[in-house]
């Protein structure tokens, strides 16, 4: 099998590196449920159905919400989820930090959420010294995944092709762009998806790329 070389690690952050089973992700959905009730004077039920239907068309419910109600997208990160304590919900992963250390490659976290909650989820995990960067909404241009000019904004920051890439993601359809651009395609979760590699833990990334044939590399030895 030939090697190929990546010198980059992109990591989705909820649910990809934490369990579902924890409960944040809803917690966060709740309060954004909250913030739209409010705004949007809707009741509480159809405001929740709204906030499912705008992430489902737009990547993001804040997207959503800022082109069909001109709600700006800072404003509902900062009134659903800047409070929000993922402590509450998570403790320190030291397995996870191990694996993550043991990566020999430049290693991020891109996520359609704010840096803030990411740096607070990273925190709780005990993570947060694994990465050298958040590419948080803002640094995506305030355009979420799976638009492409997400996707370019990274590989712009990073300076490096795409192929040298890798990608460990929860929703498929956030990995599809990824692979249109040539980036390494790693899907965590149980269903079939179209991706280099399917994983289940996350933990068993490692063996999972030696068995692709990948080796890694940081950027400044390569």
């Amino acid at each position: 099998m030939p090697v190929r070389v990546l010198t980059a690690l992109l990591f989705d952050l909820d649910q990809t590196l934490y369990a579902p089973e924890t409960g944040l992700l809803p917690a966060g959905d709740r309060r954004i449920t909250d913030y739209l009730t409010h705004r949007l004077g809707l009741p509480r039920e159809q405001a929740d159905a709204e906030r499912r239907r705008l992430w489902r068309e737009y990547g993001t419910t804040a997207r959503g919400a800022e082109i069909e109600y001109g709600l700006p997208q800072r404003d509902l990160y900062l009134h659903s989820l800047e409070d929000l304590d993922p402590a509450e919900y998570l403790t320190r992963d030291e397995p996870l930090a191990h694996m993550l250390l043991g990566l020999n490659a430049d290693r991020f976290v891109v996520t359609n959420s704010a840096a803030n909650y990411a740096h607070r989820v990273l925190a709780a995990l005990g993570i947060d010294h694994c990465f050298e960067r958040v590419f948080d909404i803002e640094a995506l241009g305030w355009q979420p995944k799976p638009e492409h000019a997400a996707y370019h904004c990274v590989l712009d920051a990073l300076a490096r092709p795409a192929a040298e890439v890798g990608m460990v993601e929860d929703f498929p359809w956030n990995l599809a762009p990824a692979r249109e651009l040539g980036m390494f395609t790693i899907y965590l979760g149980a269903d079939a998806a179209e991706a280099d590699v399917t994983l289940t833990d996350v933990l068993g990334l490692p063996e999972a790329l030696v068995g692709a044939g990948i080796t890694l590399q940081h950027a400044r030895n390569a």
